[in-house]
C-alpha cells in the first residue's frame, strides 16, 4: 500500500474518535442565510466555528488531533 492510509482504515479511526451531530435550521431564516453564506468562503470549517463556540460556551479547550486522547 506505499504507505498511504486507506479509506476504510481513516473510516474506521473517525468512527473510533469523533461523534457526529445532526442539527437543523430554519432554510428561509436570517440564521439560514448566514450559514449558507458562511458555507461558501473558504477558510474556517462549519465544523470547526460549531466546535469552537461549544468549546467556549463550556469553557473547555479546543479539541484537536494534538490533543487526541486515544493516542
Amino acid at each position: 500500500m506505499s504507505g498511504k492510509t486507506s479509506t476504510k482504515s481513516k473510516r474506521q479511526y473517525n468512527q473510533k474518535a469523533y461523534k457526529t451531530h445532526l442539527y437543523t435550521y430554519r432554510r428561509n431564516s436570517d440564521l439560514g442565510e448566514c450559514i449558507q453564506e458562511f458555507k461558501t468562503r473558504k477558510g474556517t470549517s462549519l465544523n470547526y466555528l460549531i466546535t469552537s463556540l461549544l468549546a467556549n460556551h463550556f469553557s473547555v479547550a479546543i479539541p484537536t488531533p494534538e490533543t487526541d486522547i486515544d493516542k
